[in-house]
C-alpha cells in the first residue's frame, strides 16, 4: 500500500485555486442577480435561481475550503473538476430561462439571456442546454469536493495493493509509478 505526498501548488494550479474563490462568487452572481434583476415570474425557475448558487457555493467551498483548513493545497484533480463544474455553471447562466421583458413574443414566455443577445431562435436552446449543464455542474462540484476530502487527509489517497497488483496491466496500462504515490518498504 502506498501513500501521497502533499504538492505545493505552483504556477497554474496555484493560479487556478485562487481564482477559483474569485470564480466560485462571479459563477454565483452570475445566476443570480440578472435574474433577481429582470424578474422571474415562475416560482420554480424562481426556486432554481436561489439553489443553483447556493449549491455552487456549498460545493466550491468545500472543494477549496476543506483543504485550506487542513493545511493543504487541494489536488489538481480537485481543481480541474471545479472548473468543469465552472465552466457548467457560466452555460447555466446563459441559457437558464426566465420570465423577462426582452421575451421575442410576449412578455409572458420564458427566454433565457442567449435568446436576448442573440435572437430569438435561441429560445428553445434555454432549458435545453440549462437542465444538463446544471446536472454536470452540480455532480462534477461534487467530484471536486469529494477529492478535495480524499486528497487532503492525513496520508493522502490510499492506494491498495490491488491497485498495484494491475498497474501495467490491461490495453491502457500506466508504465510506472505516479509522480503523486510512493510504496511503502
Amino acid at each position: 500500500m502506498g501513500n501521497s505526498q502533499q504538492v505545493v501548488a505552483t504556477g497554474w494550479h496555484k493560479i487556478a485555486i485562487r481564482g477559483g474563490w474569485i470564480a466560485t462568487f462571479l459563477l454565483a452572481a452570475w445566476i443570480l442577480v440578472p435574474r433577481l434583476i429582470i424578474g422571474t415570474a415562475v416560482p420554480i425557475a424562481l426556486v432554481m435561481t436561489i439553489l443553483l448558487p447556493l449549491i455552487l457555493l456549498v460545493i466550491s467551498c468545500a472543494a477549496l475550503g476543506v483543504p485550506a483548513k487542513r493545511g493543504q493545497s487541494p489536488s489538481k484533480r480537485t481543481v480541474a473538476w471545479l472548473w468543469f463544474s465552472f465552466l457548467n455553471a457560466f452555460i447555466v447562466g446563459l441559457f437558464f430561462p426566465d420570465d423577462t421583458i426582452f421575451s421575442a413574443t410576449s412578455h409572458e414566455q420564458a427566454t433565457a439571456l442567449i435568446a436576448v443577445l442573440f435572437g430569438p431562435g435561441w429560445e428553445g436552446a434555454g432549458s435545453a442546454i440549462a437542465n444538463p449543464a446544471a446536472i454536470i455542474m452540480i455532480i462534477s462540484g461534487i467530484i471536486a469536493a469529494v477529492f478535495a476530502v480524499l486528497d487532503s487527509r492525513e496520508g493522502g489517497p490510499i492506494r491498495t495493493e490491488d491497485e498495484d497488483h494491475y498497474q501495467g496491466h490491461g490495453y491502457f496500462a500506466i508504465l510506472g509509478e505516479d509522480e503523486y504515490y510512493q510504496r511503502e518498504k
